[in-house]
């Protein structure tokens, strides 16, 4: 598989097979197994394998120090939301997914070559084990030095990544005699290739990948034009074996661990830490459903009972988890995720609830913002983005809790009717896909869903791995596979960038079903949430309306509903609705400025979720934590209407991908990632850029008036924004003026007063309706008396048959008062309307009052219904009132019959 051995062989490393796991690894000294967990045990634990130690921050700063100076560039590293530049994957989990799927494909250059980088990275495939097993983290930092060969660039290959990696262990210190180096393949990301796994001691350190392959969606692959070194250095395993500690959490945690300690009052057992920290080094938690075989196993080391194990160890893996948790939190909600039900939001709010409730089992009367202020502190040193969203990070997580423990108390009432059905299906445990539903669709953490069955003998089961199963549920987008329409014909030359006339000249090259199509256009087709222009197309005798027109690979469709009567070779003149064209251009620059306002107001976690440009008006979905206030949204208004007064001219061209990503970052894909090596970029200086293919006029003064006329959140963690810009905006505000106006009329106020005056009437209005209201109470109860000596006998049922003036509200509040004299009781209004009730000993006996207002109610032409002791209905024919009685009368006879 791997056949990259000369410079193994020139470092005096030399192949062997592990006689443990079979593999082919190579080593300078002879060996039996591989060097790898299972097949051999931690052997650093209390013995570093480092000349020195090292904290995670100077095994960083070692790393890119070393890699700078053997000609690699250091950039930055990348948000962890991976949704900024492409969108397959929700998430970084790799220093490659930096790359791809631009730079490894070959249409964008890579921002150096070669580089280095730091990236923290986040994997939520193990979230159960974290904590548990010493060495599995929800974020890591992996350290990866890239090259990226082409035909006409090869920068280096097998053999100089073979000899950095050997020289950065032994540069650190590490006996070159215990370095292996195992044979094996990798793949992710959508690319792959043969790689070796660099151990150390029975933890692997390194892996280096030599990608050389895209994968195919069926799993098979082809060849990618760039071979290109992908390595990863897992920079937290580096500072643990170099510090010897338990853990890689004591490596890498430490001064939060520490407080945390001094918060709980856990105390540290070091001794059962570190065992257990060898054994599950020795075992694939992996392919275990539940992690009760590594207790067992460390308990049986111990000399102790595994129940034991459990009340020592699990303490303190809740600490360990509680700083991991936390700290990848951190850089979740710095770069931009907002916690939500959806997404990468729904995995930031599975991490913020799994550590809410691992602070409950620890007792914690801290809240999680008091304790993600200790994380963010402790980054902030390292990281300058995460202190500059220090106060953003907090906020959220406030809230979070909030939403959190309301929850948790509404989850009681969902929880109770749940397994009131699974009785009913006589189920005695809950099945382990409601338990994931009960959490993925209302949010309920299985220990509280296992807390209230318990308290009814109903039984629940919670796998060790449940988060882990909620987590690859929601981990990258869900493909929609469709239907790929090619056209073939030549690429549709695009006229409306470079002209703002209004008509145009054009060849018919073909038509397609209800669509023209032809050699240029000035028709824009519907994009980037920008519905398409409309118009016409004419030639001699000819003319078409054109309702859409849509963009197909490079080929524009102009559909019509009328009879196609052009022919290939024709020449045609084209002419599009310029008051549409007008206005659609006008909402598009206008977006812009709103997004941009937003940032300005809300905070640059602010992100376009969606966007739908109209006529009349237009809409914008932003990311956003919580509901946006009519202040902000004033303010936001009027941060947009001074871009507008500004009269910044707009400076649109296209660039190269890479050089307008090192310009401007990833703020260019704030309206969704666009294909291609060369990207129209639409600059307003000192406001906003995106990458954008929509229509935008000259200047920001050219859109007139900008109106935010409302907002609503349409989804957990996104708010929308309806707003019109122009004609529509002015229309807008004629019509509120008008509103205003005659509301102010008809109180005989000016506009001015109109608050006040409103309020006066309103407060007014409540006190004549509450008395209105204990008026009525009276004349019920008058009613009441009255009505009360009229109980009759029918066959041994006491009863009330009467009709009443009243509504039908103080109809059924007066039948259940009156059952306290008879056991059935039945009131009617000359207006239709019927009201039945019955005692508890009536319905006891079997009387359905429902049943006799359905029958009664049938004899006024309309229908009834409700419950067995509470019943109304109603009917067109008023004249019928009586019959409807006496209806109600037989039927109660025959009942007491």
């Amino acid at each position: 598989m791997i056949t990259m051995s000369r410079q193994l062989e020139e470092l005096g490393y030399r192949k062997y097979e592990c006689e443990s796991c079979g593999n082919t690894f190579w080593s300078i000294r002879e060996r039996r197994t591989c060097g790898d967990a299972p097949c051999d045990e931690y052997d650093f634990i209390g013995n570093p394998a480092t000349s020195r130690s090292y904290d995670l921050y100077e095994i960083q700063d070692e790393f890119i120090g070393f890699f700078a100076e053997r000609g690699h560039e250091p950039i930055r590293r990348y948000p962890v939301l991976a949704k900024r530049w492409r969108d397959d994957v929700f998430l970084v989990g790799a220093s490659i997914y930096n790359f791809q799927p631009w730079v490894t494909s070959g249409l964008v250059k890579p921002p150096a070559n070669p580089l280095v980088v730091a990236q923290p990275s986040i994997r939520l495939n193990d979230v159960d084990n974290v904590g548990r097993t010493g060495r599995h983290l929800t974020c890591f930092t992996m350290g990866g030095h890239h090259a990226f060969n082409s035909e006409d660039n090869t920068v280096y290959w097998e053999e100089e990544t073979i000899k950095y990696c050997h020289e950065f262990m032994t540069h650190i210190g590490i006996d070159p005699s215990e370095i292996t180096f195992i044979e094996s393949w990798w793949q992710g990301g959508g690319n792959e290739g043969p790689c070796y796994e660099v151990c150390v001691r029975g933890v692997e350190l390194a892996t280096l990948v030599f990608i050389q392959y895209r994968t195919l969606p069926d799993g098979g692959r082809e060849e990618i034009p760039l071979k290109i070194v992908d390595t990863g250095y897992g920079l937290e395993r580096f500072a643990w074996i170099s510090q010897g500690t338990p853990t890689a959490y004591d490596a890498c945690f430490g001064p939060v661990i520490e407080k945390l300690l001094e918060l709980t009052g856990v105390e540290i057992n070091e001794e059962i830490l570190a065992e257990n920290a060898r054994v599950a080094g020795m075992m694939d938690i992996e392919t275990y459903a539940d992690l009760r075989e590594l207790r067992k196993r460390v308990a049986d080391k111990l000399g102790i009972s595994a129940s034991e194990l459990e009340r020592a160890a699990a303490p303190m893996e809740s600490i360990y988890a509680i700083a991991d948790h936390t700290r990848c939190l951190a850089f979740m909600l710095a770069d931009g995720v907002i916690p939500s039900n959806v997404k990468e939001g729904y995995l930031a709010r599975l991490i913020i609830r799994r550590t809410l409730r691992l602070m409950k089992e620890l007792g914690m009367r801290e809240s999680l913002k008091d304790i993600m202020n200790i994380q963010v502190e402790f980054l902030e040193g390292h990281y300058p983005e995460i202190r500059e969203h220090h106060e953003h990070i907090l906020n959220i997580i406030d809230l979070e809790e909030h939403r959190y423990a309301k929850t948790v108390a509404r989850g009681r009432r969902i929880v109770e009717k749940t397994i009131k059905y699974l009785r009913k299906d006589n189920k005695s445990e809950m099945p382990l896909e409601i338990l994931i539903k009960l959490y993925d669709s209302h949010g309920i953490p299985p220990e509280t869903i296992k807390e209230i069955a318990e308290e009814s003998g109903f039984n629940v089961k919670i796998p060790d791995n449940f988060y882990t199963l909620v987590a690859e549920m929601n981990e990258a987008e869900t493909e929609i596979s469709e239907e790929d329409l090619h056209l073939d014909y030549p690429q549709t030359e695009l006229l409306f960038y470079a002209r703002p006339d209004l008509e145009f000249e054009a060849s018919v090259m073909g038509v397609y079903e209800d669509g023209v199509i032809l050699d240029r256009t000035l028709f824009y087709p519907e994009g980037g949430g920008q519905p398409s222009d409309t118009g016409y197309i004419e030639a001699d005798g000819c003319r078409i309306r054109i309702k859409h027109a849509e963009k197909i690979g490079n080929v524009v469709l102009h559909r019509t509903d009328d009879e196609i009567c052009l022919k290939p070779g024709e020449t045609v003149r084209g002419c599009i609705d310029s008051d549409r064209r007008l206005q659609l251009t006008r909402n598009h620059t206008a977006t812009h400025l709103i997004v941009a306002a937003a940032r300005r107001v809300l905070g640059d976690h602010i992100w376009q979720a969606g966007a739908q440009k109209g006529v009349k008006s237009s809409r914008i979905d932003l990311s956003h934590y919580r509901r946006i206030t009519q202040g902000e949204l004033d303010e936001m208004e009027r941060l947009a209407n001074e871009y507008v007064m500004r009269n910044i001219p707009l400076d649109v061209r296209w660039m190269d991908r890479d050089i307008a990503e090192k310009r401007y970052g990833f703020i260019l894909y704030q309206g969704g990632v666009v294909p291609g090596s060369m990207i129209r970029v639409v600059e307003i200086p000192g406001v906003d850029v995106q990458a954008c293919a929509g229509t935008h006029v000259n200047r920001t003064g050219d859109i007139g008036l900008i109106m935010i006329n409302r907002t609503e959140r349409i989804q957990d963690g996104v708010e929308r924004i309806e707003f019109s810009a122009g004609a529509s905006a002015i229309e807008l505000m004629q019509k509120n003026r008008d509103i205003l106006r005659e509301s102010a009329d008809v109180f005989k106020v000016t506009p001015s007063q109109l608050p006040r005056t409103s309020e006066r009437f309103f407060t007014e209005w409540k006190a004549l309706r509450n008395e209105v209201s204990r008026l009525k109470e009276e004349m019920a109860s008058l009613k009441i008396l009255e009505v009360r000596d009229r109980v009759e006998d029918l066959n041994g049922l006491r009863v009330i048959i009467d009709t009443v003036e009243a509504d039908m509200d103080e109809m059924k509040n007066m039948a259940l008062e009156l059952t306290e004299s008879a056991e059935a009781v039945v009131l009617a209004n000359f207006e239709g309307q019927i009201v039945g009730a019955a005692s508890d000993d009536a319905v006891k006996m079997g009387l359905r009052i429902n049943e006799v207002i359905s029958s009664a109610a049938g004899v006024l032409g309309g229908g009834g219904g409700g419950k067995p002791h509470l019943a109304q209905g109603a009917g067109k024919r008023k004249d019928k009132i009586h019959e409807a009685l006496e209806e109600a009368r037989s039927s109660l006879e025959s009942f007491g019959r």
